[in-house]
């Protein structure tokens, strides 16, 4: 899994490439928090999935906590280009629409919580 980075003024996306598995789960978080760190104008994180191969429980569960994560700091999360092998595992898993459907981010939280 590669992910790629382009950013516009409020946007962050992310194309990723490759499988999304157990290995490289860890990169893809760094990599988020990486495009995220210091970005308080950022209302908007997009991943790509166009190239993305393979995604087992463990890439799942990753975009499960990506998705918490940015919503908790008031951030929308979107997953575009969702192909065939991932719609299905997202519809099996009752996931679908929680993850692509473009949604109204909730109001940061005044924990104090840096983004993940």
């Amino acid at each position: 899994m590669t992910p790629s980075l382009g950013s516009g003024p409020h946007t962050v996306r992310l194309a990723l490439t490759g499988d999304l598995d157990y290995d490289t789960c860890a990169e893809l978080l760094q990599r988020v928090g990486a495009a995220l760190e210091g970005r308080e104008d950022v209302g908007e994180l997009r991943l790509d999935c166009g190239r993305l191969g393979l995604v087992d429980s463990m890439g799942l569960s990753t975009l499960l906590q990506i998705h918490r994560s940015a919503c908790r700091d008031g951030i929308a999360f979107h997953l575009d280009d969702v192909g065939p092998a991932l719609r299905r595992l997202l519809e099996l898993t009752g996931t679908y629409e929680y993850l692509t459907t473009p949604r109204q981010s909730e109001p940061p939280a005044e924990s104090g919580h840096g983004r993940t």
